[in-house]
């Protein structure tokens, strides 16, 4: 399974994925606060769908907004940590 986040200008989408097909999908207004929403949001979609940690492979990051912006910062770190802790373990 992989976890896409979509940062569009106006809603950020974090969609669960499972052999290419959307399961489970999140979304929210572009609020300047990715810093406060998308560790909960993703805590919220692997609880929904009743999964372990361990289950995700990856995080995806797609933007249509500057990779300048402090969003798209946040995402891309995240994303990164996640990705690297996948592979250490």
């Amino acid at each position: 399974m992989v976890l896409r986040l979509c940062l569009k200008k106006e809603k950020n989408e974090l969609c669960l994925i499972d052999g290419g097909k959307i399961v489970s999908q999140s979304v929210w207004k572009e609020e300047n606060n990715m810093s406060q929403k998308l560790l909960p949001e993703i805590d919220k979609i692997i609880k929904r769908n009743k999964l372990k940690l361990s289950r995700i492979k990856r995080i995806e990051l797609e933007s249509s907004i500057p990779a300048s912006f402090t969003t798209v910062r946040i995402a891309k770190t995240t994303a990164k940590i996640f990705n690297y802790a996948v592979k250490v373990s």
